[in-house]
Protein backbone atom coordinates (compact mmCIF):
# COMPACT_ATOMS: atom_id res chain seq x y z
CA UNK A 1 0.00 0.00 0.00
CA UNK A 2 1.18 3.21 -0.90
CA UNK A 3 0.58 6.19 1.96
CA UNK A 4 -2.96 7.32 0.02
CA UNK A 5 -4.02 3.73 0.37
CA UNK A 6 -2.73 2.95 3.61
CA UNK A 7 -4.80 6.27 4.81
CA UNK A 8 -8.09 4.79 2.92
CA UNK A 9 -7.86 1.46 4.71
CA UNK A 10 -7.59 3.42 8.21
CA UNK A 11 -10.70 5.28 6.96
CA UNK A 12 -12.48 2.18 5.83
CA UNK A 13 -11.99 0.37 8.87
CA UNK A 14 -12.58 3.35 11.22
CA UNK A 15 -8.99 2.98 13.13
CA UNK A 16 -9.71 5.91 15.55
CA UNK A 17 -12.63 3.42 16.87
CA UNK A 18 -10.77 0.56 17.19
CA UNK A 19 -9.17 1.67 20.58
CA UNK A 20 -12.53 1.57 22.42
CA UNK A 21 -12.02 -2.77 21.77
CA UNK A 22 -8.80 -2.93 23.75
CA UNK A 23 -9.78 -0.35 26.78
CA UNK A 24 -13.56 -2.93 27.08
CA UNK A 25 -10.92 -6.02 27.47
CA UNK A 26 -9.46 -4.04 30.62
CA UNK A 27 -12.59 -4.67 32.36
CA UNK A 28 -12.62 -8.35 31.65
CA UNK A 29 -9.37 -9.08 32.55
CA UNK A 30 -9.29 -6.48 35.43
CA UNK A 31 -12.50 -8.33 36.66
CA UNK A 32 -10.78 -12.01 36.69
CA UNK A 33 -7.92 -10.69 38.60
CA UNK A 34 -10.09 -9.04 41.33
CA UNK A 35 -12.24 -12.22 41.85
CA UNK A 36 -8.34 -14.46 41.86
CA UNK A 37 -9.29 -16.43 38.42
CA UNK A 38 -6.02 -15.83 36.32
CA UNK A 39 -3.52 -18.15 37.45
CA UNK A 40 -0.72 -18.29 34.68
CA UNK A 41 0.69 -16.66 31.96
CA UNK A 42 -1.26 -19.00 29.18
CA UNK A 43 -4.21 -17.56 30.05
CA UNK A 44 -2.91 -14.20 29.06
CA UNK A 45 -1.84 -15.36 26.00
CA UNK A 46 -5.43 -16.36 25.48
CA UNK A 47 -6.97 -13.05 26.45
CA UNK A 48 -4.49 -11.40 23.83
CA UNK A 49 -5.71 -14.00 21.38
CA UNK A 50 -9.59 -12.98 22.22
CA UNK A 51 -8.47 -9.04 22.09
CA UNK A 52 -7.46 -9.71 18.37
CA UNK A 53 -10.34 -11.78 17.62
CA UNK A 54 -12.46 -8.70 18.91
CA UNK A 55 -10.66 -6.58 16.69
CA UNK A 56 -11.32 -8.12 13.70
CA UNK A 57 -14.50 -7.96 14.35
CA UNK A 58 -14.76 -4.65 14.93
CA UNK A 59 -13.27 -3.64 11.53
CA UNK A 60 -15.50 -5.99 10.06
CA UNK A 61 -18.71 -4.07 11.16
CA UNK A 62 -17.29 -0.84 10.56
CA UNK A 63 -16.30 -1.67 6.83
CA UNK A 64 -19.78 -3.57 6.79
CA UNK A 65 -22.07 -0.96 8.27
CA UNK A 66 -20.62 1.60 5.68
CA UNK A 67 -21.16 -0.80 2.50
CA UNK A 68 -25.01 -1.52 3.77
CA UNK A 69 -25.60 1.97 4.12
CA UNK A 70 -24.47 2.70 0.94
CA UNK A 71 -26.10 -0.13 -1.02
CA UNK A 72 -29.35 0.66 0.72
CA UNK A 73 -29.51 4.35 -0.17
CA UNK A 74 -28.60 5.61 3.38
CA UNK A 75 -25.38 7.05 2.84
CA UNK A 76 -24.50 9.19 0.07
CA UNK A 77 -22.64 12.17 -0.76
CA UNK A 78 -24.88 14.58 0.57
CA UNK A 79 -25.70 12.26 3.90
CA UNK A 80 -23.83 14.02 6.94
CA UNK A 81 -22.02 11.05 7.41
CA UNK A 82 -20.13 12.13 4.11
CA UNK A 83 -18.91 15.61 5.35
CA UNK A 84 -17.46 14.88 9.16
CA UNK A 85 -15.34 11.71 8.65
CA UNK A 86 -13.38 10.09 5.60
CA UNK A 87 -15.56 7.65 3.76
CA UNK A 88 -13.75 5.82 1.30
CA UNK A 89 -16.49 4.01 -0.44
CA UNK A 90 -18.87 7.17 -1.21
CA UNK A 91 -15.31 8.88 -2.84
CA UNK A 92 -14.63 5.95 -5.10
CA UNK A 93 -11.09 5.06 -3.20
CA UNK A 94 -12.39 1.74 -2.31
CA UNK A 95 -14.94 -0.27 -4.49
CA UNK A 96 -18.15 -1.94 -2.56
CA UNK A 97 -16.87 -5.22 -4.24
CA UNK A 98 -13.90 -4.75 -2.03
CA UNK A 99 -15.37 -3.27 1.00
CA UNK A 100 -17.65 -6.01 1.49
CA UNK A 101 -14.44 -8.81 0.62
CA UNK A 102 -12.63 -6.98 3.07
CA UNK A 103 -15.30 -6.55 5.88
CA UNK A 104 -16.72 -10.77 5.66
CA UNK A 105 -12.39 -11.61 5.65
CA UNK A 106 -12.28 -9.71 8.84
CA UNK A 107 -15.33 -11.31 9.97
CA UNK A 108 -14.02 -14.57 9.22
CA UNK A 109 -11.01 -14.52 10.86
CA UNK A 110 -12.25 -13.46 13.93
CA UNK A 111 -14.80 -16.68 13.57
CA UNK A 112 -11.85 -18.43 13.58
CA UNK A 113 -10.15 -17.37 16.15
CA UNK A 114 -13.28 -17.67 18.28
CA UNK A 115 -13.50 -21.09 17.77
CA UNK A 116 -10.72 -22.13 18.09
CA UNK A 117 -10.49 -20.06 21.28
CA UNK A 118 -14.01 -21.71 22.24
CA UNK A 119 -12.50 -25.34 21.68
CA UNK A 120 -9.95 -24.90 24.63
CA UNK A 121 -11.94 -22.80 27.02
CA UNK A 122 -15.16 -24.60 26.08
CA UNK A 123 -19.03 -23.32 25.42
CA UNK A 124 -19.49 -19.93 26.76
CA UNK A 125 -16.88 -18.62 24.87
CA UNK A 126 -18.23 -19.59 22.07
CA UNK A 127 -22.08 -18.56 22.76
CA UNK A 128 -20.94 -14.70 23.56
CA UNK A 129 -18.95 -14.62 20.49
CA UNK A 130 -21.65 -16.15 18.59
CA UNK A 131 -24.63 -13.51 19.74
CA UNK A 132 -21.36 -10.33 18.95
CA UNK A 133 -20.72 -11.71 15.84
CA UNK A 134 -24.73 -11.81 14.84
CA UNK A 135 -25.35 -8.33 16.25
CA UNK A 136 -22.98 -7.10 14.53
CA UNK A 137 -23.58 -8.26 11.09
CA UNK A 138 -27.62 -7.21 11.99
CA UNK A 139 -26.90 -4.07 12.57
CA UNK A 140 -26.91 -3.05 9.09
CA UNK A 141 -26.68 -6.53 7.03
CA UNK A 142 -29.71 -7.85 5.96
CA UNK A 143 -32.55 -9.14 6.44
CA UNK A 144 -32.47 -8.35 9.85
CA UNK A 145 -31.05 -4.36 9.36
CA UNK A 146 -31.49 -3.76 13.36
CA UNK A 147 -30.13 0.18 13.00
CA UNK A 148 -33.14 0.79 10.56
CA UNK A 149 -35.88 -0.48 12.81
CA UNK A 150 -35.05 1.27 15.80
CA UNK A 151 -32.80 -1.63 17.62
CA UNK A 152 -29.49 -0.60 16.56
CA UNK A 153 -28.95 1.31 19.69
CA UNK A 154 -29.28 -1.72 21.95
CA UNK A 155 -27.44 -4.27 20.27
CA UNK A 156 -24.24 -1.98 19.82
CA UNK A 157 -24.78 -1.50 23.16
CA UNK A 158 -25.43 -4.95 24.09
CA UNK A 159 -22.43 -6.12 22.05
CA UNK A 160 -19.71 -3.82 23.24
CA UNK A 161 -21.37 -4.12 26.89
CA UNK A 162 -22.65 -7.67 28.70
CA UNK A 163 -21.37 -9.55 25.55
CA UNK A 164 -17.66 -8.10 24.72
CA UNK A 165 -16.73 -7.86 28.19
CA UNK A 166 -18.24 -10.92 29.10
CA UNK A 167 -16.43 -12.78 26.60
CA UNK A 168 -12.99 -10.52 27.65
CA UNK A 169 -13.32 -12.30 31.18
CA UNK A 170 -14.10 -15.76 29.97
CA UNK A 171 -11.27 -15.51 27.56
CA UNK A 172 -9.06 -14.23 30.79
CA UNK A 173 -10.39 -17.04 33.26
CA UNK A 174 -10.07 -19.76 30.56
CA UNK A 175 -14.03 -20.40 30.20
CA UNK A 176 -15.49 -19.88 33.59
CA UNK A 177 -18.19 -17.35 33.74
CA UNK A 178 -19.30 -15.17 37.18
CA UNK A 179 -22.97 -13.52 36.34
CA UNK A 180 -21.37 -10.17 38.50
CA UNK A 181 -19.72 -9.73 35.14
CA UNK A 182 -22.77 -8.67 33.67
CA UNK A 183 -23.51 -6.17 35.87
CA UNK A 184 -19.72 -4.80 36.38
CA UNK A 185 -20.43 -4.52 32.22
CA UNK A 186 -23.53 -2.07 32.40
CA UNK A 187 -21.80 1.47 33.04
CA UNK A 188 -19.92 1.06 29.71
CA UNK A 189 -22.81 -0.30 27.99
CA UNK A 190 -25.07 3.01 28.81
CA UNK A 191 -21.73 4.76 27.63
CA UNK A 192 -22.08 3.26 24.46
CA UNK A 193 -25.44 3.17 23.80
CA UNK A 194 -24.97 7.19 24.08
CA UNK A 195 -22.01 6.81 21.73
CA UNK A 196 -24.63 5.53 18.64
CA UNK A 197 -27.66 7.39 20.23
CA UNK A 198 -25.68 10.60 19.79
CA UNK A 199 -24.90 9.13 16.25
CA UNK A 200 -27.92 8.89 15.28
CA UNK A 201 -29.35 11.89 16.75
CA UNK A 202 -27.48 14.21 15.02
CA UNK A 203 -28.28 12.31 11.50
CA UNK A 204 -31.50 11.54 12.35
CA UNK A 205 -33.42 14.25 9.50
CA UNK A 206 -31.49 12.87 7.04
CA UNK A 207 -31.88 9.34 8.22
CA UNK A 208 -35.66 9.84 8.68
CA UNK A 209 -35.87 11.40 4.73
CA UNK A 210 -33.72 8.01 3.67
CA UNK A 211 -36.41 5.76 5.69
CA UNK A 212 -34.42 4.42 8.21
CA UNK A 213 -36.12 4.53 11.93
CA UNK A 214 -33.41 4.25 14.57
CA UNK A 215 -34.22 4.91 17.86
CA UNK A 216 -32.80 8.36 17.59
CA UNK A 217 -35.52 9.07 15.03
CA UNK A 218 -37.90 7.77 16.45
CA UNK A 219 -37.49 9.13 19.79
CA UNK A 220 -36.05 12.37 18.71
CA UNK A 221 -38.43 14.50 21.12
CA UNK A 222 -36.89 13.40 24.07
CA UNK A 223 -33.10 12.95 22.68
CA UNK A 224 -31.86 14.99 24.86
CA UNK A 225 -33.29 13.70 27.86
CA UNK A 226 -32.24 10.19 26.62
CA UNK A 227 -28.45 10.98 26.23
CA UNK A 228 -27.73 12.44 29.13
CA UNK A 229 -30.11 10.39 31.15
CA UNK A 230 -27.44 7.18 29.74
CA UNK A 231 -24.44 9.20 30.91
CA UNK A 232 -25.66 10.09 34.23
CA UNK A 233 -26.54 6.36 35.06
CA UNK A 234 -23.64 4.92 33.87
CA UNK A 235 -21.70 6.71 36.94
CA UNK A 236 -24.20 6.37 39.79
CA UNK A 237 -24.48 2.62 38.23
CA UNK A 238 -20.82 2.40 39.13
CA UNK A 239 -20.85 3.86 42.69
CA UNK A 240 -23.74 1.46 43.80
CA UNK A 241 -21.75 -1.58 42.10
CA UNK A 242 -18.73 -0.47 44.49
CA UNK A 243 -21.32 -0.28 47.38
CA UNK A 244 -22.51 -3.25 46.80
CA UNK A 245 -18.87 -4.54 47.20
CA UNK A 246 -19.24 -6.22 43.48
CA UNK A 247 -16.57 -4.66 42.07
CA UNK A 248 -13.34 -3.05 44.49
CA UNK A 249 -13.26 0.80 45.51
CA UNK A 250 -10.63 0.94 43.35
CA UNK A 251 -12.79 0.99 40.65
CA UNK A 252 -14.30 4.17 41.71
CA UNK A 253 -11.26 6.14 39.95
CA UNK A 254 -13.09 6.00 36.69
CA UNK A 255 -15.70 8.47 38.36
CA UNK A 256 -12.99 10.83 36.97
CA UNK A 257 -14.62 10.78 34.12
CA UNK A 258 -17.64 12.41 35.09
CA UNK A 259 -15.64 15.27 34.07
CA UNK A 260 -16.39 15.46 30.61
CA UNK A 261 -19.98 14.85 30.87
CA UNK A 262 -20.95 18.79 31.14
CA UNK A 263 -18.94 18.94 27.75
CA UNK A 264 -20.70 16.36 25.88
CA UNK A 265 -24.19 17.46 27.46
CA UNK A 266 -23.95 20.74 26.07
CA UNK A 267 -22.28 19.86 22.66
CA UNK A 268 -25.31 17.01 22.19
CA UNK A 269 -27.55 19.90 22.32
CA UNK A 270 -25.52 22.12 20.16
CA UNK A 271 -25.83 19.58 17.83
CA UNK A 272 -22.04 19.34 17.30
CA UNK A 273 -20.79 17.40 14.26
CA UNK A 274 -18.28 15.35 16.48
CA UNK A 275 -20.30 14.32 19.29
CA UNK A 276 -19.83 10.81 18.69
CA UNK A 277 -16.43 10.58 18.07
CA UNK A 278 -16.37 12.46 21.48
CA UNK A 279 -18.74 10.42 23.63
CA UNK A 280 -16.40 7.47 22.03
CA UNK A 281 -13.58 8.82 23.97
CA UNK A 282 -15.55 9.09 27.14
CA UNK A 283 -15.99 5.49 26.84
CA UNK A 284 -12.53 4.40 25.87
CA UNK A 285 -11.54 6.33 28.67
CA UNK A 286 -13.30 4.87 31.32
CA UNK A 287 -13.38 1.20 30.36
CA UNK A 288 -9.10 1.85 30.48
CA UNK A 289 -9.52 3.41 34.27
CA UNK A 290 -12.19 0.98 35.14
CA UNK A 291 -10.56 -1.74 34.87
CA UNK A 292 -7.34 -0.56 35.35
CA UNK A 293 -8.98 0.20 38.78
CA UNK A 294 -9.45 -3.26 39.07
CA UNK A 295 -6.06 -4.60 37.94
CA UNK A 296 -4.42 -2.40 40.88
CA UNK A 297 -6.72 -3.52 43.93
CA UNK A 298 -4.33 -6.73 43.84
CA UNK A 299 -1.30 -4.54 44.41
CA UNK A 300 -2.48 -2.24 47.02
Amino acid sequence: MNKLEFTEFLGLIRAWSLFMTPAASLIGIGYANYLGLIHNYLEILYFVLAVLGALLLHMSVNVLNDYYDVTQGVDSTESPTARYRPHPILTGKVSLPMARALGFSFMGLGVVIGIYLALIEGLWILIFGLLGVFLLYAYTGPPFTLKYRGLGEISVALTWGPLLIGGFFVAASMGILKPAILLVSIPPMLIMFAIIYANNYRDRNFDSRAGVKSLAVLTGRYGYGIYVASLITAFIITVILTAAKITPFTSLIAIATASMVPGLIKDFRANKYDIDARTGRLYTIFCILYGVGMIINSLI
